[in-house]
């Protein structure tokens, strides 16, 4: 069992969160780049672009947006993406919704957006929203009130017997 340790919490997870995505911005690009070296290097787009395990497609994407605008072709583009399909407003809503109704799976969150708003998100989405809401995800355990002191010795004994040979 791992120890606890006292951790400076004055940045808001918010904010770390943020700076990730800034991060992985910036390792797409730096992989697009890698990818256009290896293109002149001579490697066939098929190969390069597989070793990255994306399509033969988006590696002629790459080319083609690197022929055309150089260095600017290859970064993202602010706002790129489709926009959210909800309102700021209605996100700060949504938290209170989940809190209030205390909504714990995808599939209800799923169902109070679809209720609420009348836009229906995958569950992939629905946990990145909950990502984004600062919602955590851990799965539920009961913590026992009191264990015997001997519990650990209990437990090897118990495993012991339970061992197929």
């Amino acid at each position: 069992m791992g120890r606890n340790v006292l951790i400076n919490k004055e940045i808001p997870l918010e904010k770390i969160r943020k700076e990730k995505s800034e991060i992985k911005k910036e390792w797409a690009y730096f992989e697009k780049l890698t990818f256009i070296e290896d293109v002149y290097a001579g490697e066939q787009v098929k190969y390069a672009i597989e070793k990255r395990g994306k399509t033969a497609q988006t590696g002629y994407n790459w080319v083609n947006s690197w022929n055309k605008y150089g260095f600017e072709g290859l970064k993202r583009k602010p706002g790129s993406g489709a926009p959210s399909k909800l309102t700021e407003e209605q996100f700060k809503e949504l938290k209170i919704l989940i809190k209030e109704r205390k909504l714990k799976g995808n599939r209800q969150i799923i169902k109070l957006i679809k209720d609420k708003f009348g836009v229906t998100y995958s569950e992939r989405q629905v946990s990145r929203i909950m990502d984004n809401l600062n919602f955590g995800y851990a799965k539920p355990y009961v913590i026992p009130a009191k264990s015997p002191d001997d519990a650990d010795e209990q437990l090897k004994k118990t495993s012991i017997k339970t061992k197929f040979h």
